[in-house]
């Protein structure tokens, strides 16, 4: 009997191997591969897909927690006083002193991705951060978004619900006899008073801020992985997915060698700035999934997408385009977030509003 075992790894042939750590995608995981041979090194720069959750970074206490519930109590007050025509120059400068804290409160990706050199595809994940803005009305509570960005923001489209739960069978069967009568008995009541307005605009105004933020840190990856094909930034709580495929990178790219004062700008507020938008916002009592049998109370679902010289961009693309099934989340999940979006565009819309750039 042999005193040293075989190493079965080495009769794999590279190709092989390769595909394998392809496979793994766990950021950490693959660095330790580092360690283990020369061989296994040599394969961690071809790796093309990794995925790296961002450890939190651990900073005083009471910095920590009391300035962001500081300016988000400030914020909802005024919000809530002051009259819907100076929303925006109560929000704009709000939203970059919350986003500059946030930026300091997870470790930077690049001393972990500085091996991958061949990187086509990055999913990052953040850290749950004490301050974002809390969707907290309820242990069942929904808030969704996703956002697709190039040199800026493309699309983002938000839904919330302040109760989510599957109905029972005989509750859900009961539903599909209710027929047009109930769903134009809910469009009658499908109006909100000026307070639930102005809080879902918190919301919508919470998530375009974390997008920004989102897409600032991707920038300052994107220079450093030129064969990168596909980028996805999400959360630990799976509420936010910013998104940007091949053609979205190198319009960032190009925008990035050559607006040099664009970038100043958006160094300056530690987020990537925000366009004109246009939102269309949608609102249901009540509304029972069919397909899944879920049961959601106060849904929402605003589409947003950027406004130049009072034309809205992406015109021609109806909201049903916007459509994701690709919201983070479980499996299931995805799927009666899809079912969700779907039956809202169905509805009329709500409210239309424009926000200014900030």
């Amino acid at each position: 009997m042999n005193s040293i075992e075989e190493d079965h790894f080495d009769c794999l042939p590279d190709e092989l191997l390769l595909f394998i750590f392809n496979k793994l995608l766990d950021a950490k995981s693959l660095t330790r591969c580092l360690l283990v041979s020369k061989r296994f090194a040599s394969f961690i720069p071809q790796i093309d897909s990794v995925f790296l959750p961002l450890p939190r970074h651990v900073r005083n206490r009471k910095r920590k927690h009391g300035l962001p519930i500081k300016v988000f109590k400030i914020l909802v007050s005024n919000l809530i006083i002051k009259p819907m025509q100076v929303l925006h120059k109560l929000m704009f400068n709000k939203p970059a002193t919350n986003s500059n804290f946030d930026h300091f409160l997870y470790y930077s990706p690049k001393e972990v991705l500085k091996n991958f050199n061949g990187l086509k595809a990055l999913h990052l994940e953040l850290p749950c951060l004490d301050s974002e803005m809390e969707f907290n009305v309820g242990s069942c509570s929904l808030l969704k978004w996703k956002a697709e960005f190039g040199e800026e923001l493309k699309s983002c489209i938000i839904l919330s619900a302040t109760s989510f739960h599957r109905e029972s069978l005989s509750s859900s069967s009961t539903y599909g006899n209710e027929g047009d009568e109930e769903v134009q008995q809910q469009e009658l009541q499908s109006f909100l008073d000026e307070d639930e307005l102005k809080l879902r605009i918190i919301w919508t105004i919470s998530c375009l801020v974390s997008a920004s933020v989102r897409h600032y840190l991707l920038k300052q990856i994107v220079a450093n992985f030129p064969m990168l094909q596909s980028m996805v930034i999400t959360d630990a709580r799976k509420r936010g997915k910013l998104c940007m495929g091949e053609d979205q990178l190198v319009e960032l790219r190009n925008t990035m060698n050559s607006s040099a004062g664009t970038l100043e700008e958006s160094n300056s507020l530690e987020r990537t700035p925000i366009p004109n938008l246009s939102m269309n916002l949608r609102y249901v009592p009540e509304m029972q999934l069919p397909v899944s049998g879920y049961v959601m109370k106060e849904v929402t679902l605003v589409v947003i997408k950027p406004v130049v010289s009072g034309v809205e961009m992406g015109e021609g693309v109806s909201d049903g385009d916007l459509l994701v099934g690709d919201f983070d989340g479980e499996d299931e999940e995805t799927m009666v977030f899809g079912e969700a979006v779907r039956e809202m565009v169905k509805r009329k819309t709500s409210y239309v509003m424009e926000m200014s750039s900030f």
